[in-house]
C-alpha cells in the first residue's frame, strides 16, 4: 500500500495482499479480475514495493502498445506519490525493433523486416558509422555517438519525465538520435521493463535483453499482462509454414543470383523450387480438395485445412527427386548456406538482409526435426487456391515452461482467464499455482446482460429457417432506431461482417456508422474510433460501430460513459471447425481429458466477455449488452448476470428508465 496512489475500491487491497504473499514465496500467482477493476496498478504498485525492498527487477510483458502505454501512465501516478526519492522508480517501456528503428519506421522495406533481419541490418547500419565516412550509415546512430550533449539531455529527460515508448520515439525522431540505442544505455537504471511477449519468448530476444538488464533471471519478476493471449501467440511464435508464395519468390531470388545447383545432375534452386510447389499443390488437391489420381472429385467439402500424414512431405521430396535422406539433407544445408550468402551480400549493399532461399532451408531443417507429439502437420489452403502452404502447428504452448521457470516469481493476469485451470495446465505451471477470480467491483445494477432465444449464426438452422438472418436484421435495426446510445456492433468473423455490410439496409437509421476493416492500419482503425467516440458530442447525433469478438477494438479499449453504452453480440464465435482446431481439441483431450472445455468453451466465453467488457470501465459506467444467440445460455457458468428475455425492446427500455 506504500505505492498505491489513489483511493482502493473493492478487491483491490486483496489482490496486492496476494501478490506479496506469492513473491514473499517465490510462487506463481494467475488471476482474473475484470474490466476496469485496477489490476495494473494493484499489481504494479505491489511487486515494485517489493522489488525495491528485495533487490528485484521486474519485467511487465504485454501483447498490446495500448496496454504497454498503460503501465506507463500508472507507473507515473505511482511516483507522483513518492514525495522524496522519486528518482527510485524508474521504468521504461519497449517496442519491438521495427516500432523503435526510425530508419525502419520511415522505410516501408525495412518495416516489413523480422526481428533478425532488422538486428542484421542494424548491426551494418552501425558498422558503416564507425568507418572513415562521415556521411555513411544511420544518420540516427551517428547522431546518437556523436551529439553527446543531446543524449545526454535526452536520457535526463526520459528520467525525469516517464514517457511511453511512443512518446520516446516522436522525441527522438525530432532529434534524430536513436531511442533504441537510449532504451539500452537507461535499461540497468529501470526497476520495471515494460516489453512485448516476444522479448521474453523468444530465445535469442529475451537474451539479448537479459545482457542489457546485466542480471540473472533469478533476480527478475515476471508479470504476464493480457494472460489470456498468451497460449495462442506461443503457439504462433514457434508455429513454421512454407506457402506457394515464399517459393515463388525464392525462384525470383535464386533466378537473381544465378541459380546455384544443389546436387549433381544439374538439379538448381529454381528446379527444387518448382517440385516443393508442385508436392504443396498435390497435397492440397488429396487432402484438401479429394481429389484423386484418376482425376474424379469424390468430395469438394467447404474446408481450408488437412492432416497430412507425419513423413510424407518427405517421402514425396525423396520420390521425386529419387535421392536419400542424406542427400535431402545436405540439399537443406546448401540453401541454408546460400541463403546466407545472400543476407551478407544484401547487407554490404545496405538492403534489408532477407533471402527465401535461407528462409525455405531454415522451413526443410525445423519440419525434419519436429517433436511430433507437440506438433500437427497441415496442408492449408485458406485463399482461394491461389497460395497453399504447409504448415507445422504448434499444440503445446507449456513449450515455454522452461523459461518461466527460470523467474523469481511469476504473475499472470487478465480480465477475462477463467477457467483459471485451463491456463495453467497450458503453460504447464506448477499445479500448487494459487488461482484466483475477483468478482466485478461494480453494481450489478450497472449492467444488463440478455440474450433472444429466437436467432443464431448456427450455419444448419439458418439453412433450414431463412427467417432468422432477417430477425437479426430486425433486432439490430430495432435497437439503433429506438435507443439514441453510441452502440457497437460485434460478429464471429469479418465474413459475417461483411456479408451483413452487404445486405443491410442502413438508410433508415439517423446516425453515424463505422466499420472496421479486416487489414485496416493501426492509424486507420484509431481514427474510426475516436470519431466514434466523439459522436454526439457536438450534434446529439449518435453512431454504431461494427467490429468483430476477439479483434482488436474488443480487447483493450476503452469506451467510458456515454462514448458506449449498447454492445450487440451477434452469434457465438467459436473456433472454425478446422484440421488445426480438431488437433488442438484432440491434444487437450489426450492431456487433459477436457479437450472440448479446453479449446472451445473457454476460448469461447472469453471473446464473449471480452467484448461485453468494453461496457463497464468504472463504477459510474452504465450499459447494456445483447447475445443475439439462443446458445448463449451454454455460457452462463462464465456470464452470470445473462438473462433471457422475451421481449427485448421492453426490456431494454426498462433498464435504461429505471438505471440510467
Amino acid at each position: 500500500m506504500d505505492l498505491f496512489p489513489y483511493k482502493t475500491r473493492k478487491n483491490q487491497r486483496a489482490i496486492m495482499d496476494t501478490i506479496t504473499k506469492n513473491l514473499q514465496s517465490e510462487d506463481d500467482f494467475i488471476f482474473e479480475s475484470g474490466t476496469g477493476s485496477g489490476k495494473t496498478i494493484c499489481t504494479l504498485a505491489s511487486t515494485l514495493s517489493f522489488a525495491l525492498k528485495n533487490n528485484k527487477k521486474i519485467i511487465y510483458t504485454t501483447r498490446t502498445n495500448a496496454q504497454q502505454r498503460q503501465v506507463i501512465l500508472e507507473l507515473r501516478q505511482i511516483r507522483s506519490r513518492m514525495e522524496k526519492n522519486q528518482d527510485t522508480i524508474f521504468g521504461l517501456g519497449i517496442q519491438g525493433r521495427a516500432n523503435m528503428c526510425i530508419l525502419a519506421r520511415n522505410n516501408p522495406d525495412y518495416a516489413r523486416g523480422t526481428a533478425d533481419e532488422l538486428s542484421r541490418l542494424c548491426s551494418n547500419e552501425k558498422k558503416r558509422v564507425r568507418s572513415n565516412n562521415k556521411h555513411d550509415g544511420c544518420i540516427y546512430y551517428r547522431r546518437f555517438i556523436e551529439d553527446t550533449n543531446k543524449v545526454d539531455n535526452t536520457l535526463d529527460w526520459i528520467k525525469n519525465s516517464l514517457p511511453t515508448a511512443e512518446e520516446t520515439i516522436e522525441h527522438c525522431e525530432k532529434l534524430q538520435i536513436c531511442p533504441y540505442e537510449l532504451n539500452k544505455l537507461l535499461i540497468k537504471d529501470a526497476s520495471i521493463v515494460v516489453v512485448p511477449y516476444v522479448y521474453v519468448f523468444e530465445n535469442v530476444i529475451r537474451n539479448m535483453l537479459f545482457d542489457w538488464l546485466s542480471v540473472n533471471e533469478k533476480d527478475v519478476i515476471l508479470i504476464v499482462d493480457e494472460a489470456h493471449n498468451l497460449p495462442d501467440y506461443i503457439r504462433d511464435l514457434f508455429s513454421l509454414q512454407l506457402s506457394v508464395w515464399m517459393l515463388q519468390n525464392c525462384i525470383i531470388e535464386s533466378d537473381k543470383y544465378g541459380n546455384p545447383t544443389l546436387i549433381k545432375d544439374n538439379l538448381t534452386v529454381s528446379d527444387f523450387c518448382k517440385i516443393i510447389i508442385d508436392i504443396i499443390r498435390d497435397l492440397r488437391d488429396t487432402y484438401v480438395y479429394n481429389i484423386f489420381e484418376n482425376g474424379i472429385i469424390k468430395n469438394t467439402p467447404n474446408r481450408e485445412d488437412a492432416f497430412i500424414p507425419t513423413n510424407e512431405f518427405e517421402i514425396e521430396i525423396l520420390s521425386r527427386l529419387k535421392t536419400t535422406s542424406k542427400k535431402l539433407h545436405d540439399i537443406i544445408s546448401d540453401l541454408i548456406a546460400y541463403g546466407e550468402k545472400i543476407q551478407e551480400y544484401k547487407q554490404k549493399k545496405g538492403k534489408l538482409p532477407r533471402s527465401f532461399i535461407h528462409k525455405l532451408g531454415v522451413f526443410l531443417e525445423f519440419w525434419n526435426n519436429l517433436e511430433d507429439n507437440k506438433y500437427v502437420k497441415l496442408i492449408v489452403d485458406s485463399s482461394e487456391g491461389k497460395n497453399p502452404r504447409i504448415e507445422a502447428y504448434c499444440l503445446d504452448p507449456s513449450i515455454v515452461n522452461y523459461i518461466i521457470k527460470k523467474f523469481y516469481s511469476t504473475i499472470h493476469m487478465s480480465g477475462t482467464l477463467e477457467p483459471l485451470e485451463e491456463y495453467r495446465d497450458s503453460m504447464g505451471l506448477p499445479k500448487d499455482s494459487e488461482l484466483v477470480a475477483y468478482p466485478s467491483p461494480f453494481s450489478h445494477t450497472n449492467r444488463k446482460i440478455l440474450y433472444v432465444n429466437d436467432v443464431t449464426t448456427k450455419y444448419d438452422e439458418i439453412l433450414k429457417d431463412k427467417e432468422i438472418i432477417e430477425r437479426m436484421k430486425f433486432y439490430i435495426s430495432k435497437i439503433c432506431n429506438n435507443f439514441p446510445k453510441n452502440t457497437m456492433v460485434f460478429f464471429p468473423s469479418f465474413n459475417y461482417l461483411s456479408n451483413f455490410k452487404r445486405d443491410f439496409n442502413f438508410k433508415d437509421m439517423d446516425r453515424y456508422f463505422y466499420f472496421e476493416e479486416q487489414k485496416m492500419s493501426q492509424s486507420a482503425l484509431m481514427e474510426i474510433v475516436n470519431d466514434f467516440k466523439s459522436s454526439g458530442l457536438e450534434d446529439g447525433k449518435c453512431a454504431t460501430l461494427f467490429s468483430v469478438m476477439g479483434g482488436r477494438i474488443s480487447e483493450g479499449m476503452d469506451f467510458p460513459a456515454e462514448q458506449l453504452e449498447i454492445v450487440l453480440i451477434v452469434g457465438i464465435p467459436y473456433p472454425k471447425p478446422t484440421a488445426k482446431q480438431r488437433g488442438l481439441q484432440k491434444y487437450y483431450e489426450l492431456k487433459f481429458r477436457k479437450g472440448w472445455e479446453y479449446t472451445v468453451e473457454a476460448p469461447t466465453a472469453r471473446k464473449l466477455l471480452q467484448s461485453i467488457g468494453r461496457l463497464i470501465r468504472d463504477e459510474n459506467d452504465k450499459g447494456i449488452a445483447v447475445i443475439l444467440d439462443k446458445r448463449a445460455n451454454r455460457f452462463k457458468k462464465y456470464i452470470k448476470e445473462l438473462d433471457q428475455t422475451n421481449n427485448l425492446i421492453k426490456d431494454i427500455e426498462f433498464f435504461m428508465k429505471n438505471f440510467f
